[in-house]
């Protein structure tokens, strides 16, 4: 199931101009940096006592002449092994597994594609009067949002960080409305050949009628208006063999029983398409004692 990366040549968003002016607003320092003549887009964090470290997510290469520059570490999420890197393996911040949709296909092709539950469940959603409208509303999203966080327990941004992105022209808002009012929204972001969808929310009402799966056909439609090449669900649990230990397994996907991720993986599966992984994030150490001091204080945070 597992695409390799020389096969599935999508369009990061986060190395786009749009994505760092964002995280400036957000209060982000943003440095941009060359890396084989192209721009890269790297994230500073300081972190006291002289430590600092520049975040690179979804890099292609590592930017030119970073051992000369001031900071404690690199911090490298890419999204293919690079032969130069030498670092420390540490836990992705970024997704490390995926679920990809090939967008080539006809509407035919996709919906054959997906489970015959999934299928089920958006036709319901028609079926049931559940109406999918394209706006950027904040408020909407956010009231949604609060309700999913209290449901789900999970954090969340807050309300002006989402404010901001539907700010970005990349960005894209679509809402389910039943009997007029709003019950589930979902934030995507188009950057070229790749549609993301980035985040989603539900209300606590009218969870029968299954509008999450109506709104994520109707964003594979919206990507293919615009002419993507992918669909990328971003985030899935890390698959295995249905050999390899206690497995849970939805259409054709295998992952651990009991993983954190297992709830929304099972939904995302539901619509077929090709796992992608990426490499393990690494630190890139440029000075060996601060970055002592930094593992020995995180150990106590």
């Amino acid at each position: 199931m597992i695409i390799e990366q020389k096969q599935l040549k999508m369009d990061e968003f986060l190395q786009s101009e749009a994505w760092a002016s964002f995280q400036e607003k957000t209060g982000k320092k943003v440095l941009k940096l060359a890396s084989e003549g192209e721009e890269t887009y790297g994230f500073i964090s300081k972190l006291g006592l002289g430590v600092s470290y520049i975040y690179l997510p979804r890099v292609q290469s590592l930017p030119d002449k970073m051992k000369d520059s001031n900071f404690t570490f690199l911090r490298v999420e890419s999204t293919e092994e690079l032969s130069e890197a030498n670092g420390l393996e540490i836990q992705n911040r970024q997704p490390q597994t995926t679920l990809v949709l090939d967008l080539e296909k006809n509407e035919e092709e996709l919906l054959s594609g997906m489970h015959a539950k999934t299928r089920y469940n958006i036709r319901l959603a028609k079926k049931k009067g559940v109406e999918i409208r394209q706006e950027k509303n904040v408020d909407i999203f956010w009231q949604l949002n609060k309700q999913t966080t209290n449901r789900d327990e999970f954090r969340s941004h807050g309300k002006q960080y989402y404010k901001s992105m539907l700010e970005m022209g990349m960005c894209y808002q679509l809402t389910a409305y039943f009997e007029n009012k709003p019950i589930a929204s979902n934030i995507f972001i188009i950057y070229k050949n790749t549609c993301t969808y980035l985040h989603g929310a539900s209300g606590d009402d009218h969870r029968n009628l299954m509008a999450p799966y109506l709104l994520q056909w109707q964003g594979i439609l919206l990507a293919k208006e615009n002419n993507c090449k992918y669909y990328d669900f971003w985030g899935v649990s890390p698959m295995v063999k249905e050999i390899e230990g206690k497995t849970t397994c939805f259409n054709n996907f295998c992952w651990v029983v009991g993983h954190k991720w297992t709830g929304v993986t099972r939904f995302k599966t539901g619509f077929g398409g090709e796992i992608k992984k990426y490499p393990k994030a690494i630190d890139i150490v440029l000075q060996k004692n601060k970055y002592r001091l930094y593992k020995f204080i995180k150990k106590f945070l």
